[in-house]
């Protein structure tokens, strides 16, 4: 058990990396396989030191080409350190399953839309579309999650934060419509209506704080997505028992 600890811990460093790459590659609308590059003069990092961790460790911390030292991202740090730990946690939670492999790859998903979102106030269309398509097809085989309950899922969530964005003018957006679909999908009905809900309050909690201890204006645009993401997982994991609290 130890071992195949380590080795999923291992496999959660690495989407960590992946997470960071893919971070780091959106936004400027490139390549998902382009090679982290040297910002100066462009040339390719060497493999180890594509990692953070690694390169900290192995001393690759200067472009080997132009000298340029690189910029270690504290959110690069956080993501290689943390991802490992949720892999570990989701192990621990569901052996080794198809379940464990499903919330495997939705951590690893919403974790970057979080970034993403946190980072650029953008929702990637090329992360989030295939997801969707993904959480569809995975319905049919998620143990626990009755498709017919994603199905309604993803569609309650549709259609209930499209309207949203029409009347907040700005307070959703498209990303956030299709995130919530997604959600919708992988924790399906009823337990996404409580997903959304304790996700916009969050939010608005966060946003009065932020407004009282006048780190924002009241014009200041705060993303939605990572409240949803946040309050997304808690429900992707532990969705049945919380529902079972409130109303049974």
């Amino acid at each position: 058990m130890i071992l195949l600890t380590a080795l999923y811990a291992c496999l959660g460093w690495l989407m960590g990396v992946a997470i960071n790459h893919a971070a780091d590659i959106l936004p400027k609308r490139e390549t998902l396989l382009q090679r982290p590059y040297c910002l100066r003069c462009g040339t390719p990092q060497p493999y180890l030191g594509w990692s953070v961790l690694v390169a900290y460790l192995t001393g690759h911390q200067t472009c080997p080409h132009c000298g340029q030292p690189r910029k270690f991202l504290i959110r690069a740090w956080i993501i290689e350190l943390a991802t490992p730990l949720f892999f570990v946690f989701l192990l621990g939670r569901y052996g080794l399953s198809v379940h464990l492999g499903l919330a495997s790859i939705y951590t690893t998903i919403l974790i970057l839309i979080t970034v993403t979102d946190l980072e650029h106030r953008l929702i990637f269309n090329i992360v989030i579309l295939p997801s969707i398509l993904l959480a569809l097809g995975a319905a049919f085989f998620t143990p626990n999650l009755f498709w017919p309950s994603a199905l309604v899922g993803g569609g309650f969530a549709f259609a209930i934060t499209y309207l949203a964005a029409l009347l907040s003018r700005g307070g959703f957006g498209a990303g956030d419509v299709t995130l919530s679909t997604f959600l919708g999908l992988i924790i399906g009905f009823p337990a996404i209506v409580l997903s959304l809900g304790f996700g916009v309050f969050l939010g608005g909690f966060v946003a009065l704080v932020l407004l009282l201890t006048r780190r924002v204006g009241m014009r200041t645009f705060i993303p939605y997505g990572p409240f949803l993401t946040t309050t997304g997982w808690i429900m992707l994991i532990w969705g049945g028992a919380i529902w079972q609290y409130y109303f049974f």
